[in-house]
């Protein structure tokens, strides 16, 4: 499992919105939501470093959710170190269209990378934001 960002997809609106594309890619005929979904890529690394920060500390399940789309992920604790990703389309007929177990290690880096990159990309295309502010304060160091 991984979390594809392409950096050079990196934009900043006129109104300040930062989008790019971000995927996740589980194996070359599973991805989520699909190959090339562009999506407010700092808006959704706060939102997934702010989740993954909940499941390390709970036994709960969590929700990664795309900003732009009916896409959502749930995160469900299973025994051990493995995580089940239920990966949802909210659209007539479609529902759950992907699960897969993975590590929790493995999937603590992915978000965490992913996080760390957007920020870096920012960093280097001279993108700030409040929302950029806020991703850099959940960030691990």
């Amino acid at each position: 499992m991984r979390i594809v960002f392409e950096s050079s997809t990196l934009h900043q609106s006129k109104m300040g919105s930062v989008t790019g594309v971000v995927y996740f890619d589980f194996s070359p005929e599973q991805r989520f939501p699909v190959v090339g979904w562009n999506d407010f890529v700092v808006v959704v690394a706060g939102w997934w470093l702010a989740a993954l920060n909940q499941i390390t500390r709970t036994e709960g399940e969590i929700v990664l959710r795309f900003m732009d789309g009916p896409y959502w992920i749930t995160v469900v604790p299973q025994e051990g170190s493995k995580l089940l990703l239920r990966c949802t389309e909210d659209r007539r007929g479609a529902g759950v269209v992907q699960s897969m177990t993975v590590d929790l290690g493995e999937f603590v880096r992915e978000v965490t990378g992913f996080s760390r990159a957007v920020s870096l990309a920012c960093a280097a295309a001279g993108i700030e934001s409040a929302d950029l502010e806020n991703l850099r304060g959940l960030l691990p160091n």
